[in-house]
This record gives C-alpha cells, sequence and structure tokens, in this order.
C-alpha cells in the first residue's frame, strides 16, 4: 500500500486548478488528467473525458474490470490502479488501445492473471504489477507486449517463472522480480533479454546462482542480489558484464569469495558485500575493477585487510568496513587512494595504528574510529590530511596523558563537536574527562620507580631540560623538577569545606617518589582576613597550579 501523504501528494500535483466538470467523486484537470478515489466508487464512473491521457483509481473499491470501460478512450496513455485492494482483471480487460505506453495495477489483492487479459498493448513500454498477491504467471503473458522496456513484478506471492515467459521481451531494459518467495531461476531465464540494463532479484530465497545465468546480459549496468541465502558464486558468474556499474550482494550467506570473481567488471563503480560472513578478502579481488569508487564490506567477519588490496584504485571514494573484526592494518593499507573522501573503520578491534597509516589519503574528509580499543595515536598522524573536517574517535579506552597531547589539541581545533562524548578511560583522575575539554596541561606522563622519568609534555620535552616527574602513588600529587628548580606542581583536591575564616580550609602532606629519588609536599590553604568564599576559590586555583 502506498503511504496516504504520498496519494496526496500525486493527486495535488495531477488537479492543480480543475478546468472541466467530471463524474462526481473523479476531479479532472485540463481535461486529459483524470483522479478518481474513494471507497464509494464500485465500478468505472461513466462520462469520463474521452480526450483524457491519464486516469488514476486510487483506494477504491473497485472489484472487476471488464472489457468495455475504457473501449472510448483510444487517447489513453497512462492507466493507474493503486491500492484497490479488491479488484481482479477479466480476459480483455484492456483491448487493444493503440496509445497506451503505461500500465500500472499495484497493492491490490490479485493473484491469478488471464493470459488475455491485457490483449494487444503494442506501444506498451513499462508494465507494473506489484505488491499484491500474484502467485504465478501463465505462458504468453507478455506476447502481444514486443515494445515493453520495463516490467516490475516485485513485491508479489510468485514462487516459480516459465521458463520462456521472457522470450517476446526483446526490447526490455528494466526487470524486477524483488520480494517474491522464488527461492530459484530456471536456466537460461534470461538469454531472451539482451538490452537489458538492470536486473533486481533482491529477497527472493534464491540459494544458488545457475552458471552462466547472466552470461548473455551484455548490457547489463545494474544487478541486485542482496537479501537472499547466497553461499557461494560460481567461476565466471558475472564474466561477460562488461558495461556493469553497480552490483549489490549485501545480507547474503557468503563466507568466502574465489580471488577473481570481480575481475572481469572494469567498469563497476559500486560494490556491496555488507552483511555477509566473510572471514577475509582474497588480495587480488578488486584488480579488475579500476573504475570503483564506492565499496561497502561491513558486518562481516574481517579480521585484517590484504596488503595492496586497494592498490592502483584511483578512483575510490568511500571504503566502509564497520562491525568487522580487523585487529590491524597491513603497511601501506589504503596506499594509493588519493580519491578517498570517506573511511569508515568504527567497531572493530584495532589497537593500534602506524603513524603514516592515513598519510597517503590526501583527499580525506571524513574518518571513523569509533567503537575499537585504541588508547592513543601517533603524533603527527593527521598531518597530511588537509581536507580532514570529521574524524569520530568515541568509545575508546583513550589514555590521556603526554602521548595523546598532540591528538587532543588537533581534536580541540578541528573535530570538538564531533568528539564531545570522546572520553579518557585512564588515568583514574581524568576519566570520564571529554577530550576536547581536557586542559592541555593535564597531559602528562608519569614515570614509573626505576625507569627513566618521561617529560611532562611534548613542549618541555623540546627544551632539553629532562624533568622529572615526582608523584604519589594516587596520581593526585604532581611535581615536576629539573636539575635547576622545580617549575610545576599539580595538586587534585576532594571537595573543599565550606570557609570559616579561621584555621586552614585545607591542609596536607604527601610523599612524592620519581626515578630521581623523592620528595616531601605540604599544602595548606587557608582563609584570609576579608576574603570570599569565590575569592578563596579563585586563589586555591592558583596555588594548586604553582610551585
Amino acid at each position: 500500500m502506498l503511504p496516504r501523504p504520498l496519494l496526496l501528494c500525486l493527486q495535488g500535483l495531477l488537479l492543480g486548478r480543475f478546468t472541466q466538470a467530471c463524474p462526481p467523486p473523479c476531479q479532472c484537470y485540463d481535461g486529459t488528467k483524470v483522479f478518481c478515489s474513494g471507497e464509494e466508487i464500485w465500478d468505472i464512473p461513466e462520462g469520463l473525458p474521452g480526450n483524457a491521457t491519464q486516469l488514476f483509481f486510487v483506494e477504491t473499491s473497485l472489484t472487476t474490470i471488464g472489457s468495455g470501460p475504457f473501449s472510448n478512450h483510444s487517447s489513453l496513455a497512462r492507466l493507474v490502479f493503486l491500492n484497490n485492494p479488491s479488484l481482479s482483471l477479466e480476459a480483455g480487460a484492456f483491448g487493444e488501445w493503440p496509445r497506451l505506453t503505461e500500465l500500472e495495477v499495484s497493492g491490490s489483492n490479485l493473484s491469478a492473471l488471464s493470459g488475455e487479459a491485457f490483449g494487444s498493448l503494442l506501444e506498451l513500454r513499462k508494465l507494473s504489477l506489484t505488491f499484491s498477491a500474484l502467485r504465478a504467471l501463465e505462458p504468453g503473458l507478455f506476447n502481444r507486449m514486443p515494445g515493453l522496456e520495463a516490467l516490475h513484478l516485485q513485491g508479489n506471492q510468485i514462487e516459480a517463472l516459465p521458463p520462456k515467459i521472457f522470450s517476446p521481451l526483446r526490447e526490455l531494459r528494466v526487470l524486477d522480480l524483488s520480494h517474491n518467495p522464488m527461492a530459484q531461476v530456471p536456466d537460461r531465464l534470461f538469454d531472451p533479454l539482451a538490452r537489458l540494463q538492470v536486473l533486481k532479484l533482491s529477497n527472493i530465497s534464491l540459494a544458488r546462482l545457475p552458471l552462466g545465468t547472466f552470461r548473455l546480459l551484455r548490457r547489463l549496468q545494474e544487478l541486485s542480489l542482496d537479501r537472499n541465502a547466497l553461499a557461494d558464486l560460481p567461476p565466471g558468474a558475472f564474466s561477460g558484464l562488461t558495461h556493469l556499474r553497480r552490483l549489490q550482494l549485501q545480507h547474503n550467506a557468503l563466507t568466502s569469495l574465489r580471488p577473481y570473481i570481480f575481475s572481469c567488471l572494469p567498469s563497476l563503480d559500486f560494490l556491496n558485500l555488507e552483511g555477509n560472513r566473510l572471514s577475509a578478502l582474497p588480495a587480488g579481488l578488486l584488480r579488475g575493477t579500476p573504475k570503483l569508487s564506492q565499496l561497502f564490506a561491513a558486518s562481516n567477519r574481517l579480521e585484517t585487510i590484504p596488503e595492496g588490496i586497494f592498490s592502483n584504485l584511483f578512483q575510490l571514494q568511500t571504503i566502509v568496513l564497520s562491525h568487522n573484526r580487523l585487529t590491524h592494518l597491513p603497511a601501506g593499507a589504503f596506499r594509493d587512494l588519493s580519491s578517498l573522501t570517506t573511511l569508515q573503520l568504527d567497531h572493530n578491534n584495532l589497537t593500534a595504528l602506524a603513524g603514516d597509516t592515513f598519510h597517503n589519503l590526501t583527499s580525506l574528509e571524513v574518518l571513523d574510529l569509533t567503537g575499537n580499543r585504541l588508547q592513543t595515536l601517533p603524533e603527527g598522524i593527521f598531518d597530511f590530511n588537509d581536507y580532514l573536517f570529521g574524524v569520530a574517535m568515541k568509545d575508546n579506552p583513550w589514555v590521556c596523558d603526554c602521548r595523546l597531547a598532540s591528538l587532543a589539541s588537533w581534536i580541540r581545533n578541528w573535530s570538538a563537536p564531533l568528539n564531545s562524548q570522546t572520553f579518557c578511560a585512564s588515568p583514574d583522575h581524568l576519566k570520564g574527562w571529554a577530550l576536547p575539554a581536557l586542559p592541555q596541561e593535564q597531559l602528562v606522563c608519569l614515570a614509573a620507580p626505576g625507569q627513566a622519568d618521561s617529560s611532562l609534555s611534548p613542549g618541555e620535552a623540546e627544551t632539553g631540560r629532562s624533568p622529572c616527574t615526582y608523584s604519589d602513588p594516587e596520581g593526585t600529587v604532581q611535581l615536576t623538577c629539573d636539575a635547576a628548580a622545580c617549575h610545576r606542581l599539580t595538586v587534585h583536591l576532594p571537595p573543599q569545606r565550606a570557609l570559616t575564616g579561621q584555621g586552614p580550609a585545607y591542609d596536607s602532606d604527601w610523599v612524592l617518589n620519581s626515578s630521581c629519588g623523592r620528595v616531601k609536599v605540604s599544602v595548606a590553604i587557608r582563609a584570609e582576613p576579608g576574603v570570599t568564599a569565590r575569592e578563596e576559590e579563585a586563589l586555591s586555583h592558583n596555588r594548586r597550579s604553582e610551585p
């Protein structure tokens, strides 16, 4: 059934202003377009304009179309029945109309068609018998439609097709058999359709492809095999399809692919492998598809991708590898992809990325790393991606220390809104901090006892002072010193009690350790006479940042 808003929109487009009286409850526009709708319509109304070129019957109570109601409409070019659930067609219902080019019957309970239902429609170009209850098609049903170019049969209950049902349709360009419980197609069913450009076999419960099913479809440009039960593609399944541009194989049961299954598709632009059971992709899988621009392989079981699988795909713009099991990417995984704008690696098991992983992607605009196991990223990993404006990184266990300083700065400058929900997982005192809001001075590295101490930040490392960072076991107090002096003290205090003006508001001692030795730090915060609580808070903040 078509949605009610769509029907109202269609009615509005057809009607505009009324220029001629029509038999109620129909409405006419310019005397050539007629729109009839309403449950009170049980038969074709009398008095319809004889020069009408388009007739629409929408959501009526029409039951039977016999052989006579349109005998006086020799100018009719388009006849449409939408959502008329009780409709049935008698033999010769549509007679011999010299000008009829489009006929549609959709959304009815029509379960069978007489072989004579369509008479002789020599000029018919488009026939739609969709979303009804058709269970079978009689042999010879299309014998008197030699000029048919588009045949839509999707959304019925067709379980089998006569082997030569399409033999008369030598001019057919579009064939849609989707959403029928066919399970199989007869051998050589499509052989007569040498001019076919679009073939849709989505969701027909197809479990296997007979060898050579498409071998004579030399002009085919789009093939949809998605949402079936295909577990294997036979050798040469797509041989000869040199003009094929779109291939849809998503949501099947494929566990593997033959190395050169797509090698005969030099015009392929769009390939969808989503929702299968692929654990690996052969290294040479895409070598015969130089024009590929969009590749979708999400929701499989891939643990890695072969090195060089994308080599020489200079027109590739989109790669989607989301919801797999990727643990690592080989060196140079994305080399030669100078046109790539979108790369989705989200919801995998990636734990680390090489610093040059994205350096060749000079056109990259969108990168999704959400839902992996990344703790940090190498400094400068995005230095060669001048057009990169969106990097999604939430749901990773980010370790917010000095190694993340460069990335945090990049996020604040270029991708903060997209990462407002990107949080630190450690250390404990920063857990839950949103990365874009994290102050740069918080990103420090603490030295473990007995190890050489790391610098407080990349900036201090460049000064050559080789500072030591002293810390308590909880990481709540950090003191950074070099050979000449101590330069920074950071203290994370618990919630402060109300200030009374008498006695210390906070007073505590710590023993801090580092590889350089041990130091004792005492901090006391007192309310000064005449200082308000707000001013004392400001003073307390200053004391936390001064040695």
